[in-house]
């Protein structure tokens, strides 16, 4: 008997510790964490979008609800957090400055990675909405 109720008793931590997670983002949408994002565009919603300045940008999270990027001469690093289903939360802890190339949007980008509200995924493109929901940064999986 006491056999039967250890074992009820682990399957139920077992379970509880499978469906509670530190990042929601994994389950989710696994596709977030753990791949390598490309910048495409900056979009104004409702206008369109632009590729001006984003060549060379990547963005990649980590499972441990950090993440990583870099542009054509920088880097950046910082911690996120997912909220429900798709709000995200960015914080950047630090970056690099060196070298910009004229016409790059490197520091609009890193502003609009503090700005981020939510995110979605469809397919291949993840996109990041800031400025309360009135821009997005628009992404390829690599």
């Amino acid at each position: 008997m006491k056999t039967l109720i250890l074992l009820f008793f682990g399957a139920v931590i077992s379970f509880g510790l499978n469906t509670c997670t530190k990042n929601p983002a994994t389950v989710a949408d696994k596709t977030l964490v753990d791949t390598n994002w490309d910048l495409q565009s900056f979009e104004v919603i409702g206008v369109g979008q632009s590729d001006k300045g984003s060549e060379g940008i990547t963005l990649f999270f980590k499972e441990d609800s950090t993440f990583k990027g870099r542009s054509s001469t920088n880097s950046y690093h910082g911690a996120y957090e997912v909220v429900r289903d798709d709000s995200l939360y960015i914080d950047i802890i630090a970056s690099t400055k060196v070298g910009v190339p004229v016409g790059s949007r490197y520091g609009e980008y890193l502003q609009a990675l503090r700005n981020a509200s939510a995110y979605e995924i469809e397919k291949k493109t993840l996109r990041i909405v800031y400025d309360n929901r009135s821009k997005a940064l628009n992404f390829k999986a690599e």
